[in-house]
């Protein structure tokens, strides 16, 4: 089922859905076709990225823990290509994943509070250094102009760093991240409960970055010097944030299976968040949490996905109703919306990598959708048809009687021929 708004091709943007020992899989935002399936990964949440060089190529990297040993590492597998996926070896076990611009390092974070970044497609570690003191590395964003690294962590703490610094393996105090020395333009002691997500808006350095917490509450900050704007309740914890382009509304995803929605443009401090859509069924009380949430089709639709692998479409132009659902197979850990590569789709295959031609389905939809509204356009036709030629029929009637009485105007007013009136001799 098409998304309505929208079944105008938007942005060109895939869904990349990560369910837990299964395919990662790509699917087409608008019509949930499946456009690719990559191998599997045990990955955990904001685990996923995909990052993309100069020239168009393109790598899906996923976190990955390996079931038998519990070893970490990072699974790198090619866009649209059947290369088979490469493991990445890590210097720990590594959860939140962000992918630098330009496609040249991963940004890896570890279970000891340490970002490593891995130089890309070489894999080697270039880099690492201490985000958070008091636990794991939860969740990591970049701003749009990719400036500045958000960290969030276990210790409940929000950390800003300068991408530039923590990238230069030539920086001996980056090198180790064993130094002393704190590479963070601020930190902030946000919450006393773990991090759950960061997003960041639009604006570099004046942008705003909105944080979540598993206290259930998210609070909104200024990413030039971690100023602190409003505090917003929810009744629930936030997996997963998403800021539409101009950081006028903020996204939830509830871990009680519920989007919830708070106005950013509102001046008072502690704006109420209202639950506006949910993924349970109606009159069902029991939803799965949603690991994710995003913007899609030129931010004309939000993107949720839960835990249990449904997928939904949101219609955001004239408010928040359901465009489009589908679901993913098996229990899913995180998505992410990203753009097509441009370029060809490979053709090639093999047993670790099967590509669907989903632009060939979607023509053919819009083909079959095309042969129904012209038949039904000839449809109507036909039966407007039936009354003009009726009335055609009159008309001919009409037509004829009036030319019969015209002629008996130019007669003189005799339809024999003959003068009007008594024909009168001498």
């Amino acid at each position: 089922m098409a998304a309505s708004s929208s079944s105008q091709r938007g942005g060109g943007e895939l869904i990349l859905a990560a369910p837990h020992g299964r395919p990662i899989t790509a699917y087409d935002a608008l019509t949930g076709d499946v456009l690719a399936e990559f191998p599997a990964a045990n990955t955990p949440r904001h685990g996923l990225a995909v990052a993309t060089g100069p020239g168009g190529t393109a790598f899906v990297a996923a976190s990955h823990v390996c079931p038998a040993t519990g070893a970490g590492s990072i699974r790198l597998l090619q866009w649209w290509s059947p290369a088979p996926a490469r493991e990445l070896p890590v210097p720990e076990l590594v959860a939140a994943l962000v992918a630098a611009p330009y496609g040249t390092h991963l940004l890896a974070g570890g279970v000891s509070g340490c970002v490593h970044a891995i130089a890309l497609p070489s894999g080697g570690v270039a880099s690492s250094f201490r985000a958070h003191g008091g636990g794991a590395v939860s969740c990591l964003a970049l701003s749009d102009d990719g400036s500045l690294l958000v960290s969030g962590g276990d210790d409940g703490g929000v950390a800003v760093f300068p991408l530039i610094r923590v990238l230069d393996a030539d920086d001996a105090s980056v090198a180790s991240a064993a130094d002393n020395v704190d590479h963070a333009i601020y930190r902030v002691a946000a919450y006393v409960a773990p991090v759950t997500s960061v997003v960041c808006g639009r604006g570099g350095c004046n942008a705003v970055v909105a944080s979540a917490s598993a206290d259930g509450t998210c609070k909104v900050w200024r990413l030039a010097d971690g100023a602190h704007l409003r505090t917003l309740a929810l009744p629930c914890t936030a997996l997963s944030l998403a800021l539409d382009p101009t950081s006028s509304n903020l996204y939830a995803g509830g871990s009680e299976g519920r989007v919830h929605v708070a106005s950013l443009n509102s001046p008072c401090t502690k704006a109420v968040t209202t639950a506006t859509a949910s993924h349970s069924s109606e009159g069902s009380t029991n939803a799965a949490a949603l690991v994710a949430v995003a913007l899609a089709n030129g931010c004309r639709n939000l993107v949720s996905c839960s835990e249990d692998g449904e997928v939904r479409v949101w219609d955001l132009t004239p408010g928040l109703f359901l465009a489009n659902a589908f679901w993913v197979s098996g229990a899913v850990s995180g998505a992410l919306v990203v753009r097509r590569v441009p370029g060809e789709l490979a053709r090639g295959g093999g047993e670790r990598f099967r590509l669907h031609d989903g632009m060939a389905w979607t023509r053919a939809r819009e083909l079959a959708d095309m042969g129904q509204l012209l038949r039904a356009e000839e449809e109507e036709m036909t039966t407007s048809v039936e009354p003009i030629e009726m009335n055609a029929g009159v008309y001919r009637r009409c037509l004829r009687l009036l030319l019969r009485e015209t002629t008996v105007v130019a007669n003189g007013g005799r339809r024999d021929g003959a003068k009007d009136g008594s024909d009168v001799s001498g």
